[in-house]
């Protein structure tokens, strides 16, 4: 149910993940806009590799462009639920087979993505129109190379990593058309960079997860690595999907993971995406099946305890149903912004900077999309800190709107060549831009 890794850092003795915490210094700059020199995010300029409904991969947008906004551990009977809060996919608990969810999700009008299908279901649903994608391993590198110490097999990672293309081309061979992936971790084992790199090349999908928030954690450094290196890997050829933390240690664990709030999914959400990433997927829908895992998800009316099942404190579940909402609204906003998050990345020259503390020494960062010659900038501060920004171009702006979470729009001054505004902690702006003069792309 839960992965390696994911179970590993919720027990008491887990590493911290690859985020700052903080004990980190801060960078001062209280007097003056500073720099933020690795801000502009420039991947995609040639199109933005994505699917449709049913996994075809393409480069530009269209009616058949597909955004994934999926939920993982989704239960039989939820669906309908789920497809409501915005989700357009979802993965199903394990100990579901294909013909025990297909008719509540084509009621609900959601793609799935089937962990470990069988030969019998990947021949049934081939051509299926709710089919998404078939997803292999989960957490593979570090499933690895924990069961490599245990064993002391130093053989384990290229047998499994040879069972694997196997199996993908076994799949092939019964479904030529649906993509296969594997999802890994944002955390590398150590000296296992190689086997890291490999199998995030290994799929159709470039997928890992990456769970930094822990009560400690003062920036979204772990978000703005790991993507940008799976996208580059990749050669920008394939889609990238990342798994988001939705979900908490339940109080048994005693973890340093916590519930994001919902501002926190979205600065997490849109870090992810001004890095690369292509499509989301939460863990994990609440339920009996993550409790038992000692894990609290979210849900729409997330109860204290499933019967024998790991409890919450009511605090707990306030939290985990204030992030489903969170998650209705992030959803909704991801829905209204897709044809721009799919649309090439813009050349146009700029510059960002900012004002206040920082942990880090670019805590802004912008992707800048164009469609049909008009201009968004995508903005995240990937920092617990309230910052100053401002974006400097060549030419002169006719007028900017900032477009806000619920998809009304408040209009800014600018400034001849530049705009600023202010963005909260790990918050997140989203700017539409016209130019005094028409703009070469």
């Amino acid at each position: 149910m839960l992965g390696p890794l994911a179970a590993w850092l919720l027990s008491t003795s887990g590493p911290a993940m690859p985020c700052r915490s903080s004990a980190t210094p801060l960078v001062t700059c209280r007097e003056h806009y500073r720099l933020s020199p690795g801000a502009v995010q420039r991947v995609y300029r040639s199109g933005v590799p994505h699917t449709d409904r049913t996994g075809t991969i393409q480069f530009e947008y269209d009616s058949a462009s597909f955004f994934p906004r999926c939920l993982y551990h989704a239960m039989a009977g939820s669906f309908q639920a789920i497809k409501d809060a915005g989700f357009n996919c979802v993965h199903t608990w394990e100990g579901y087979g294909i013909r025990d969810v297909i008719g509540e999700l084509r009621s609900a009008n959601l793609q799935l993505i089937k962990h470990w299908p069988s030969d019998a279901e990947v021949s049934a649903f081939a051509a299926d129109s709710n089919i998404l994608a078939w997803y292999l391993n989960e957490e593979p590198v570090a499933q690895i190379y924990l069961d490599a110490q245990r064993s002391g097999d130093s053989t384990l990672m290229g047998r499994r990593y040879q069972d694997f293309l196997s199996r993908f081309s076994a799949i092939k061979a019964l479904d030529p058309n649906h993509p296969i992936f594997s999802l890994g971790t944002a955390w590398i084992p150590p000296d296992s960079k190689e086997w890291w790199d490999r199998w995030s090349m290994a799929g159709d999908i470039t997928a890992h997860d990456n769970y930094c928030l822990l009560s400690t954690t003062t920036d979204f450094q772990s978000l703005a690595t790991s993507v940008p290196l799976a996208v580059e890997l990749n050669r920008e050829r394939k889609p990238m999907w990342l798994t988001l933390q939705a979900f908490a240690g339940t109080a048994e664990r005693k973890s340093g993971l916590v519930m994001p709030s919902p501002d926190e999914l979205r600065g997490m959400a849109f870090t992810a995406i001004v890095h690369g990433a292509t499509g989301l997927i939460l863990f994990a829908l609440d339920s009996k099946v993550t409790r038992e895992g000692l894990v609290l998800g979210i849900a729409p009316e997330t109860p204290t305890a499933y019967g024998a099942y790991s409890e919450a404190t009511p605090t707990e579940a306030d939290r985990s149903r204030s992030l489903w909402a969170g998650a209705a609204s992030l959803n909704a906003e991801l829905t209204r912004l897709t044809p721009e998050l799919l649309s090439p990345t813009a050349g146009l020259p700029y510059q960002v900077y900012y004002s206040g503390e920082s942990h880090t020494q670019s805590p802004i960062r912008t992707m800048l999309k164009v469609r049909n010659g008009r201009y968004t900038l995508f903005v995240a501060n990937i920092e617990r800190e309230t910052l100053g920004v401002r974006f400097e171009f060549a030419g002169d702006i006719r007028s900017v709107r900032r477009v806000n979470p619920d998809g009304s729009a408040t209009a800014l001054r600018p400034d001849r060549t530049a705009f600023g505004d202010s963005l909260g902690p790990f918050g997140v702006g989203v700017y539409q831009i016209r130019f005094a003069r028409g703009r070469d792309t």
